[in-house]
């Protein structure tokens, strides 16, 4: 057994961390599980100072491991940048990992509330489609009464042209040059690394092994309430053909570093948009070959190239995927204005024709509802890729137990092929059976000793002449479905599609409306035919003796010649027997041809229930979980309706 290290952190190691992460403001450690465990017994004072804080100004979540370096992440709501939740190159990774439980702060406002419980909930069942900082992102944004937009500039394998370009932008032509110009401008030794620039009264410096932080006193940053992180996007280094993804571009991973021991940490930044800068002609082929290779979806309008590119006042109008800026020219206009006013024309001129004006209304967030655009987009986008991502893996589900195209196919001719030589037996085989000598023997003068053999022959006639073959074969083909795989019973689809499921397979092992068609002739016409005949012949007889016995006395007590009685036999006799003819070929008509009638239905129901099996058959059907989530993603989307038509 190894043996077991023991780790106790000690006060004095902490306490530089405290005043390392924010100066002389007041500031909250929060530990992992383990580490407040280890800690607890040893540094009593440490904990109860901690406990008697009642503001949080920036809580940080410090995890300490021997295994791997310090993560300092921000978890406040409040206008800052916040670090995602994880400390690798993939946001949705968590194997081996302890994830920092913080409870989430309330949602000031009651139309918010809703969504933001949505949000949670379509984490729960669709975590692995969407990334969770970008969730968390949102979540923070509908925590907030005025949430930050947060929008990184990237810059092409480095930071040169982005720093000009975020420079141009904030900078104010009625004053002077200010300091964070030239820290912004130098910003070149760790392009890795990130800097932020937020809204400050007064120009301010944080440093921070974290991330270096600048507050300026820009109009734009205040108006939007924006904050900029400027990092680089490596090209260089990916291989040809690769694939890019809205989250390489607005979740941007930058390195930070620890305090303890110089690691390098990679640290991934949620954002609400991203501008992709580079320089020249190459940078511009090279955006359009990382665009091209990308997959964007609905993300497509939160990424917007700008390509430093001195070209002609024509050419510099941008357009909805890329804008051509000269920052040159327009660091020139910024230089002769603020040497003097005078120069006023000459700044409008060389602003305007450079580009950077058109990115300023970029930049600008005009708000036509109480939800901001960006976080609307924001919320859109993680929907999007849950709904996405449920239906992709509901596709590969039902891939791994379908039955191929190419089967069903040829499965569907088999069907068909069965239903054309059926149809043909049934009409064959049953014109054979009523010209039979036995059927025929049924005429309506042999009735008088011949009617007990009607519920014979009928029978007969239905046990052998109607559908036997189909019925065979009927049995060959279900045989063929369950060998393809469609009758598998431990596929509950085909349960679903079943009225009378039997008691050993779930559902019966194959068609069989030819045989209940079959039973149901049986039991209910035949039995009909059966007493029809036998009323026919009693009423002749009946007829008949009445009529002849009437003639007997009318010529007994009316002294009426024999001619003249014998008409009234006579007429009886005919009558009777003239009905019968009537009423019994009619009879076996009408049974020939329901028999074909009730032939076809059968052979229809048949053939329909083989087409079901095979079209549904072998297919999963949409399990509970993904249900759930569809319908979650569907509550979410109508929240985010709700949202935006109040404050409409």
């Amino acid at each position: 057994m190894p043996p077991r290290i023991r780790f106790s952190p000690k006060l004095s190691c902490l306490r530089p961390i405290l005043a390392e992460a924010n100066g002389n403001r007041a500031t909250s450690l929060f530990f992992c599980s383990s580490c407040i465990r280890r800690a607890r017994s040893e540094n009593n004072y440490l904990f109860s100072y901690l406990s008697s804080r009642q503001r949080v100004d920036h809580g940080l979540i410090v995890c300490r491991r021997l295994s791997s370096s310090a993560v300092a992440i921000p978890t406040n709501p409040s206008p800052s940048f916040q670090i995602g939740s994880d400390a690798s190159s993939d946001d949705n990774a968590g194997d081996g990992r302890e994830r920092n439980a913080v409870a989430s702060p309330p949602v000031p406002r009651q139309e918010f509330r809703a969504l933001h419980d949505l949000l949670e909930e379509v984490r729960d069942v669709a975590s692995e489609h969407i990334s969770l900082s970008r969730l968390q992102l949102a979540q923070r944004g509908l925590e907030s009464e005025e949430p930050v937009i947060r929008i990184a500039v990237l810059g092409l394998n480095d930071t040169l042209t982005a720093c000009r370009l975020v420079r141009l932008l904030l900078a104010d032509p009625l004053r002077p040059k200010e300091s964070w110009e030239d820290l912004v401008n130098s910003y070149t030794a760790d392009d890795s690394r990130g800097l932020l620039l937020r809204y400050g009264a007064e120009t301010s410096i944080t440093p921070s092994h974290m991330l270096p932080t600048i507050s300026v006193p820009s109009m734009i940053l205040k108006k939007n309430n924006i904050e900029i992180l400027v990092s680089s996007l490596e090209t260089r280094s990916e291989p040809e053909g690769s694939h890019f993804v809205a989250d390489t571009f607005l979740v941007p991973t930058i390195t930070i570093g620890t305090s303890h021991s110089g690691r390098r940490n990679a640290v991934r930044y949620p954002v609400h948009k991203s501008i992709i800068c580079g320089s020249g002609v190459g940078d511009l082929l090279a955006y359009s070959r990382i665009m091209f290779r990308s997959d964007l979806d609905s993300d497509a309008s939160s990424i917007h190239g700008v390509i430093d590119l001195p070209v002609g006042q024509e050419e510099t109008k941008g357009n909805s995927d890329i804008a051509i800026v000269d920052t040159r020219q327009a660091d020139e206009a910024l230089r002769k204005f603020r040497e003097s006013v005078e120069n006023a024309a000459d700044y409008e001129h060389g602003w305007t024709t450079s580009g950077v004006e058109a990115l300023v209304k970029w930049f600008s967030t005009d708000r036509k509802n109480d939800l901001s655009p960006a976080l609307e987009k924001l919320i859109i986008s993680l929907l999007d890729a849950a709904e996405r991502g449920v239906l992709s893996r509901k596709l590969r589900e039902q891939k791994a137990v379908t039955v191929s195209d190419e089967v069903r196919s040829h499965l569907f001719k088999a069907i068909s092929e069965w239903a054309e030589r059926a149809h043909r037996e049934l009409q064959e085989s049953l014109e054979e059976g009523f010209a039979t000598k036995r059927w025929r023997g049924l005429a309506w003068w042999k009735l008088f000793w011949r009617v007990d053999d009607v519920g014979a022959i009928t029978s007969e006639i239905l046990e052998q002449r109607y559908l036997r073959q189909a019925e065979r074969e009927v049995i060959w083909v279900a045989g063929r479905l369950r060998q393809a795989g469609l009758l598998n019973p431990s596929v509950p689809a085909l349960d679903a599609l079943v009225e009378d499921p039997g008691p050993v397979k779930g559902y019966p092992p194959w068609p069989m409306e030819i045989a209940e068609s079959r039973t149901k002739l049986r039991a209910s016409t035949v039995s009909s035919l059966q007493a029809l005949s036998q009323s026919l012949v009693f009423f002749s007889l009946s007829t008949t003796t009445l009529t002849s016995a009437l003639s007997v006395l009318l010529y007994i007590s009316m002294s009426t010649s024999m001619y003249e009685a014998g008409t009234v036999a006579a007429v009886g006799f005919v009558y009777s027997l003239r009905r019968q003819q009537k009423k019994w070929v009619k009879a076996r008509t009408f049974w020939e041809n329901e028999v074909r009638e009730a032939g076809r239905s059968a052979l229809k129901e048949t053939e329909d229930q083989l087409r079901t099996w095979v079209h549904h058959g072998g297919r999963a059907i949409e399990a509970g979980t993904e249900q759930y989530a569809k319908t979650t993603i569907e509550r979410a989307r109508e929240a985010l309706e709700c949202v935006r038509l109040r404050g409409l």
